[in-house]
């Protein structure tokens, strides 16, 4: 388990093996960096901030050095070249972000450690398990469970891997398999793909919110994100699923022996035991605290470090020192590091130009602003990983996407999807980590994804565009 979670912020190593040839290709993309800067003679800070930004981006597509240390340097880089001041670069540290990550590790720690997740999702497949569409069902509805109390993308992913490997395993179905295939993605898509639907699913959407709410000024509370998204993301979810169903129709139907194999597994589980009555107490608690943070104005990244704080106490004692040894920190500096990108951004002249590039391509209609931010977001998957994408762009998109009209949170959920797009493992470390694990054909998963990419898009403009203007939200 912890060898897995050690790869919480591994990134873009998929295609790459010779080292030398990463360093020197590297070198020459930072120098051809700098001849281009010096071309448009482009300030001093504006260079630097590019080149730097350029080398984290690359240390942590090609791991030249651990992605924490790496997020660790790049504000140091930023504050000795006199980019931004300390005080600029490290604000992200000031946001709710990180506690909100922090939180979600002991959130994720507890419901683990407890064996809640592992109750819901037994429960859900076996309860659903007769026939290979119900199975994936199953996948689906204990990932839509679980979704709003665990806010690490990865860490769910983590979980859902183990749970869908031990449920191929049980199948007896072969690795790499259609069958073997679809499970595991099923697992994969509920996590990736319905998270999009809370304010606190990833810290990436904080991200996002953080930068339109910079430019709009307005808080948005975890409620109206939710009223904002829920609906599509529902539509975006069962879709995702849907096209799993479609290349699965023609599986052998679950026989008897193996829907009693599932159901004999959650039996062995026995009754609810007493923590396990506790942290589904806490679930509840925690889903209500979210839910009305309008009404008593506590902002929810706070409201969850407090109350996950609480799981050390003795009377409860669902997590101890021990637990808290086991859950992997250095995640908060990738995620901190990524975020100071936008804030030292908005120093230089690095934002005009990104905006003044992308601008010929924005003209038009609501329609052609949505489709180009998704094209957009796809194409910088191959590039970038999707923290780094968020923080390098979103404030650009934002900007864009005023001068067409479209309100800036808007243009944040519009690029949460794009970058929820991938061809490649490489391109998202939570896809890297699914398919490393053996169980996932590389010749199917393209198929999958590639339906899936035209799926997203489709669900943006029917599904989200109405949504958006019956809110009134979707113009600025």
């Amino acid at each position: 388990m912890e060898e897995i979670k050690s790869k919480d912020t591994e990134h873009k190593s998929f295609s790459f093996s010779n080292d030398r040839l990463k360093w020197v290709g590297s070198f020459g993309i930072l120098l051809a960096t700098g001849l281009l800067c010096k071309k448009f003679n482009l300030d001093s800070k504006t260079s630097i901030f590019f080149m730097g930004t350029l080398f984290a981006i690359l240390s942590w597509c090609f791991s030249f050095l651990p992605d924490a240390i790496t997020g660790l340097l790049l504000p140091m880089i930023y504050i000795v070249f006199k980019i931004a001041s300390p005080g600029v670069v490290l604000k992200p540290w000031t946001t709710t972000i990180p506690w909100l990550v922090l939180s979600a590790m002991l959130m994720s720690a507890m419901l683990n450690e407890t064996g809640v997740i592992k109750r819901i999702a037994l429960w859900s497949m076996a309860r659903f398990g007769k026939t290979f569409g119900l199975i994936l069902f199953g996948i689906t509805l204990a990932g839509i469970i679980i979704t709003p109390f665990i806010p690490s993308v990865i860490a769910k992913i983590v979980i859902f891997n183990i749970i869908t490997m031990g449920l191929i395993e049980t199948l007896d179905y072969k690795p790499k398999s259609l069958e073997a295939t679809l499970i595991t993605m099923a697992g994969f898509f509920v996590i990736s793909t319905f998270r999009l639907g809370f304010a606190t699913g990833d810290s990436g959407i904080v991200i996002g919110l953080n930068y339109a709410q910079e430019v709009t000024g307005k808080v948005l509370t975890w409620m109206e994100y939710l009223i904002h998204n829920l609906p599509y993301i529902i539509l975006y979810t069962f879709g995702s699923l849907g096209v799993l169903i479609f290349l699965g129709r023609k599986i052998t139907p679950i026989s008897k022996e193996k829907r009693n194999l599932l159901k004999k597994n959650y039996e062995d589980l026995g009754k609810v035991k007493g923590k396990e009555k506790v942290a589904f107490i806490i679930m509840g608690i925690v889903l209500l605290t979210m839910a009305t943070e309008s009404f008593h104005g506590v902002n929810s990244a706070w409201a969850l470090v407090i109350i996950t704080s609480l799981f050390f106490l003795p009377k409860l004692n669902l997590l101890n020192g021990e637990s808290l040894k086991k859950i992997n920190f250095l995640p908060l500096l990738f995620i901190v590091g990524a975020m100071s990108i936008g804030n030292v951004a908005e120093q230089t002249q690095a934002i005009d130009l990104i905006k003044k590039t992308l601008e010929p391509f924005f003209k038009g209609s609501t329609f052609s602003v949505i489709a180009m931010s998704y094209l957009t977001g796809i194409l910088l998957n191959f590039l970038l990983t999707p923290l780094a994408a968020l923080s390098s762009f979103s404030l650009p998109l934002i900007q864009l996407g005023i001068e067409g009209g479209i309100n800036p949170y808007v243009m944040t959920y519009i690029f949460q999807v794009a970058l929820d797009q991938y061809l490649l493992p490489y391109e998202f470390a939570g896809l890297l980590l699914v398919y490393t694990s053996g169980y996932i054909s590389l010749k199917l998963l393209v198929k999958i994804l590639l339906i899936r990419m035209a799926l997203g898009l489709i669900i943006l403009l029917v599904g989200a565009y109405p949504l958006w203007n019956f809110l009134g939200i979707l113009l600025v």
